[in-house]
Parts: C-alpha cells; sequence; structure tokens
C-alpha cells in the first residue's frame, strides 16, 4: 500500500493549501503598503489643500465662483461676443457654474467658464 503521496486528491489539496497561503501574503503585503501609501498621500493632500484655502488669490477666484447643483437646470447667460470674443460658438447652453459679476451671479456652462478664464489670463 501507498502513503498517500502519490494520490492527485492530495497532491491537490496541498498544492492548493501552498497557494492560498502565498496568496493570503501577499494580500496582506499589499493592503500594508497600499494603506502605508494612502495615508502619505493623504497628509500632503491636505497640506496642499490647506495652503490653497489660505491663499488670499485662491480665496478670491473661490468667492466668485459658484457651482450650482445638476438639479437646477438654468441656461448659460454668458454674453460671448464680450466676455470671451476669440472663442464664440463654444456654449452649450447648460450653465453649471455661477460667476459673480458686478454683484450679479450669472450662470455660466462649462464651455464659456473656461474660456472666459482663457481670456482673462491672456489680458
Amino acid at each position: 500500500m501507498s502513503d498517500g503521496g502519490d494520490n492527485p486528491l492530495r497532491q491537490l489539496a496541498a498544492a492548493w493549501e501552498a497557494a492560498t497561503a502565498v496568496a493570503a501574503e501577499w494580500a496582506e503585503r499589499t493592503a500594508a503598503v497600499t494603506s502605508e501609501a494612502f495615508q502619505r498621500t493623504a497628509t500632503v493632500t491636505s497640506e496642499a489643500v490647506q495652503k490653497l484655502v489660505s491663499d488670499p488669490a485662491i480665496r478670491t477666484v473661490l468667492e466668485g465662483w459658484r457651482i450650482s447643483p445638476l438639479w437646477s437646470r438654468q441656461d448659460c447667460e454668458c454674453l460671448c461676443a464680450i466676455s470671451h470674443p476669440d472663442d464664440r460658438g463654444v456654449c452649450d447652453h447648460h450653465a453649471v457654474i455661477t460667476r459673480r459679476i458686478s454683484d450679479q451671479e450669472v450662470p455660466l456652462c462649462a464651455p464659456c467658464a473656461v474660456a472666459q478664464g482663457v481670456a482673462e489670463q491672456s489680458r
């Protein structure tokens, strides 16, 4: 009689046990490295956000722009010919953000908001 070492089912069970042990070790190491990387990234991101929020220039820009909720569909009210004359025809007419211009909140679509930003940077 054999001692069972040649039994294909026992060999399969032994191989399966070894494979699951390797997979479990890999999962533990991957989880540890991922957790460490996430914690580092979260710390760096938090510091960067704090620097940005405390920057007076960024605060001024943030106060001038407001994001509108998706359910409050509005038409874009950009005066394209005046606000971004080099980028006429980009308007998609679906406002997603508002911008304070002369004490009024003006609804803008994303293409017009970007075009206005580019136009202002080139001035």
